[in-house]
């Protein structure tokens, strides 16, 4: 049985694939045998730990919320800028000198600090509201009566910079956490083996109760090797013809 489950043709997800649907066949026969049901919680503790360490199934929860957090502060800032930006060009002349002292601001940091990456578009942002927090720009937004898309645009910066801290929060402790899942499967496949062994066996006394189990079993593990030795394949033949070209 040991050669049906062939580790060094696996990769962390077809491990994550056959494991799966070994448990999820074997799951109902726990109850049959103690040991037979000591083995699978074993396998399945283990398979749980090698889930939640794949590295390419782990998010960050608050990944889409700081994306939409960006995209207000983004939208407040085009707002303001535009506002000041058309009253900087008013007919109405006490209008038009007020707004182009705030404007000036604006386009003292950049009128498009929005493209900016994250931490340089807050720092940049930093930088902007601290100017208009002193109270003479705070008297001008007042006269002007946009005060409240300024108040806008500190609200989105604050949550954004509230939203980016708990995911870097969150990363670390991710981070802390995690296992490596390569070191994962040095203990998972000998007990998916163990698994697979044991239920061979019990077939071969009790076919009544494990055979049909242990044939969908060996369907799956026969699957999911094809694939695996299909994709080795494929790398070793572009490979081979990477090294041709180089050679050529």
């Amino acid at each position: 049985m040991e050669k049906l489950i062939i580790p060094s043709i696996l990769s962390v997800s077809d491990v994550i694939s056959m494991s799966e649907r070994i448990l999820n066949v074997t799951l109902p026969l726990t109850e049959m045998d103690p040991k037979f049901g000591s083995l699978h919680a074993q396998t399945s503790s283990i398979f749980a730990r090698l889930v939640k360490n794949q590295k390419s199934t782990t998010k960050n929860s608050f990944t889409d919320v700081s994306i939409l957090a960006d995209k207000d502060r983004d939208c407040a800032f085009i707002c303001l800028r535009d506002v000041l930006h058309g009253m900087s060009v008013s007919l109405i002349e006490e209008i038009k000198s007020k707004a182009a002292k705030l404007y000036a601001i604006i386009d003292k940091y950049g009128g498009q600090i929005y493209k900016l990456g994250y931490k340089a578009e807050s720092a940049t942002l930093l930088s902007l509201l601290k100017e208009f927090d002193q109270p003479e720009n705070q008297q001008l937004l007042s006269d002007l009566g946009v005060i409240m898309f300024y108040g806008s645009l500190k609200t989105a910066e604050d949550t954004f910079v509230s939203v980016s801290q708990q995911k870097s929060e969150e990363k670390t402790i991710q981070t802390n956490e995690s296992e490596a899942a390569t070191m994962i499967l040095k203990e998972m496949l000998p007990e998916l083996t163990k698994l697979v062994s044991m239920l061979q066996l019990y077939s071969q006394f009790d076919p009544d109760n494990y055979g049909t189990a242990y044939s969908q079993v060996i369907t799956s593990i026969t699957e999911i090797n094809t694939i695996a030795r299909a994709r080795k394949t494929r790398k070793q033949n572009n490979k081979d013809d990477d090294e041709k070209s180089q050679q050529a």
